[in-house]
């Protein structure tokens, strides 16, 4: 087999003009050779391929008989920053590389294959949480709509979608939960890439913060992206910036593949704490069936351990899943410690001089989720212990102005700087420990974790600095230098996040789009 140079190309932009150019296929086994058969002078992106020999290399000696029948017309493609791998694991097809844009044959541009279908590239068509994916869910069961997420889009429900394409003009598939695997598990991208060019009339949604990983991951399939109204009109208002303002959004409202999404949202961003992870998966799964059977109303949450390891981010992930960018009622009870303490949380007695109403009611008033922070819990007095021990059993509580306030269906997580259990049920009333859900210490991250921890927060300042990001291209090398410093001493993840946040910016100076 003779060698051939490997094109690269930087980014998604150099990608787009190569585009323009020339017709670009991704890499399909049979289906690449076929069209090199047919018509030698094809273009083949073998970026995903790349990654997926990384992890399955005894399928090496098939790629080669892919490429039999190339010629000097073939052109193949890939990103440049996996072009050494590409050289290490396909040494009797590539013999170097250099840029697309130094190549001076342009002879075979815009080489269009009628025997083939072109790629079925399109939107993606986003919502913004979990609850919009129920509202996606129900419409798509009263409408006969097949919907799918990636992982149950295999065996049996695979031929159903073939079957479905050649009937129906429209499926959906959810690719949330995929998008956050891709990152460490690169191999999925060609396998995605395989489903999405044997299903065409699939059409892909995805939660709004993981767009510009699929546009990333596969830009020959997808170039844009849409509120999922724009797809499904009767669906207006999803995907927009925000849902209707008397809407409550409720972990109660999720089900199915709805919680499974948010699920896997609130563990991919909570770095560590695995434990608390699978059990808070197993007991909030239980509280939904228990209150829909009007057998329990709040679902309590209460952590402990050292400050800033992430017990606070629970309830922040908690209610982004529900919401986007939305406010979060918090309550700090580290100034609910004097005899007064209850009226500030629910209001004074009429008569009585100083706070007629209470922080609890304005902020629940103020939230559109169901979720409630009490932090530093610990802090606060016996008077508001037995309020709190009522609402858990209740699910509702009235303030000073008689007015009642329904909290059935809310999460009300509490956080404390305990540090062991024996000071936990010291400080806690065994009463109140009674009604908690989920007790759970929090303990400081490994470095493992923290490094994960650095990756994400990576990954969010590619989409929070998109305008920045879009003029560089960080290379690992440059990666390890941005993570080079002892955050292994660091106990708290809010200052690992602090430090990273200013050694970006003097990265963003160097590179000098600051």
């Amino acid at each position: 087999m003779d060698q051939h140079t490997l094109l690269t190309y930087r980014n998604l932009e150099e990608l787009r003009k190569i585009q323009k150019e020339r017709e670009v296929f991704t890499f399909m086994f049979a289906e690449t050779k076929q069209m090199i058969d047919a018509c030698p002078k094809v273009c083949i992106d073998i970026s995903a391929l790349v990654y997926y020999l990384q992890s399955n290399k005894s399928n090496i000696q098939p790629v080669y008989i892919n490429f039999e029948g190339m010629t000097d017309g073939t052109i193949i493609i890939a990103k440049e920053i996996i072009s050494e791998s590409a050289l290490e694991l396909l040494p009797f097809l590539i013999s170097d590389t250099k840029s697309y844009f130094q190549e001076e044959d342009k002879n075979s541009k815009r080489e269009v294959l009628p025997h083939f279908k072109l790629y079925p590239r399109q939107n993606i068509y986003k919502y913004n949480n979990s609850t919009d994916l129920e509202y996606i869910i129900q419409y798509s069961v009263e409408h006969n709509i097949p919907i799918a997420t990636f992982s149950r889009v295999n065996g049996e429900l695979r031929k159903e979608f073939e079957q479905f394409n050649k009937t129906t003009e429209m499926a959906l598939m959810d690719l949330t939960s995929v998008s956050y695997a891709i990152e460490d598990n690169k191999t999925l991208i060609y396998l995605l890439e395989q489903l999405l060019n044997s299903l065409p009339n699939i059409k892909v949604i995805v939660q709004t913060t993981q767009v510009d990983t699929l546009l990333k991951f596969f830009p020959l399939f997808f170039y844009g992206q849409e509120p999922v109204c724009k797809l499904i009109p009767d669906l207006v208002g999803l995907g927009e910036e925000k849902l209707e303002e008397s809407k409550i959004a409720k972990v109660t409202d999720l089900d199915g593949p709805s919680f499974d999404n948010f699920m896997d949202t609130f563990n991919y961003n909570l770095i560590g704490h695995s434990y608390f992870k699978k059990r808070l998966r197993h007991t909030l799964k239980n509280f939904i069936y228990l209150n829909r059977a009007k057998e329990q109303k709040v679902f309590s949450i209460f952590l402990f351990g050292v400050s800033g390891i992430g017990k606070t981010e629970v309830a922040r992930l908690i209610a982004n899943g529900l919401q986007n960018n939305c406010y979060l009622a918090k309550i700090s009870f580290q100034n609910y410690s004097s005899q007064d303490a209850l009226n500030s949380l629910i209001g004074s007695p009429a008569g009585y001089v100083g706070c007629n109403h209470g922080e609890l009611s304005e902020k629940i008033e103020k939230s559109k989720v169901g979720v409630l922070l009490c932090d530093e819990f610990e802090k606060t007095n016996r008077p508001v212990f037995s309020f709190f021990l009522e609402l858990l059993e209740e699910g509702c509580f009235t303030d000073s102005l008689a007015r009642e306030y329904d909290m059935d269906g809310y999460i009300i997580i509490f956080t404390s700087n305990l540090l062991s259990e024996s000071e936990y049920k010291k400080t806690i009333p065994p009463e109140l420990q009674t009604r908690f859900d989920l007790v759970c210490e929090f303990e400081e991250p490994t470095t493992e974790e923290k490094t994960a921890f650095l990756d994400l927060l990576l990954k969010k300042a590619k989409t929070k600095y998109a305008k920045e990001f879009a003029e560089i291209e960080i290379t690992e090398d440059e990666k390890k230098q941005l993570y080079a410093f002892d955050y292994s001493s660091l106990s708290a993840l809010r200052d690992i996040k602090r430090v990273f946040n200013n050694r970006l910016m003097d990265y963003f100076v160097r590179k000098g789009v600051l």
